[in-house]
């Protein structure tokens, strides 16, 4: 399957699955990646295939300013083994780019297909059940959060 594909693919599918007492999630596709949010477009779940590496990688990425990617990467170290009780030891929490934080993993992508879709998909939904309330609970209060409606 052609990336641009896939990563549709997936959108729907944890679009699909998310659970609504979150309140309605945000999602933007590109040709490359996907990424959910739901109050901070800034704070999300993201999915992107590397086929040149060979893998895919999801996680909960931190993209706001300095300070509060700082804070949130502090704040969910100390959730760090519940989290990894809950999702798995392969789960990891780091400084990323720019300033940025990740909690993500990487998953082997010898080929992009329906299989590694569903088992994606699965997980991403899993991250969202695991984080988001964590983050919500987290997050500091001057940092923007408006739920809304989806997008596309």
């Amino acid at each position: 399957m052609e990336t641009s594909a896939f990563v549709r693919a997936v959108a729907r599918d944890v679009s699909d699955t998310l659970p609504t007492t979150l309140g309605a999630a945000h999602v933007e596709v590109r040709g490359w990646m996907v990424k959910w949010w739901f109050g901070n477009k800034d704070l999300h779940y993201e999915c992107q295939p590397r086929t040149k590496l060979g893998v895919v990688e999801i996680g909960l990425h931190f993209e706001a300013d300095g300070l509060t990617n700082a804070r949130l990467l502090g704040a969910f170290r100390t959730h760090e083994r519940a989290l990894r009780g809950k999702l798995g030891g392969v789960v990891r929490l780091e400084e990323w780019d720019k300033g940025w934080a990740r909690l993500w993993e990487p998953f082997e992508a010898k080929a992009l297909d329906a299989a590694l879709q569903q088992r994606l998909g699965k997980r991403i939904v899993a991250y969202v059940r695991t984080l988001e309330p964590i983050l919500r609970d987290e997050l500091p209060d001057e940092v923007a959060w408006r739920l809304t409606g989806t997008t596309r």
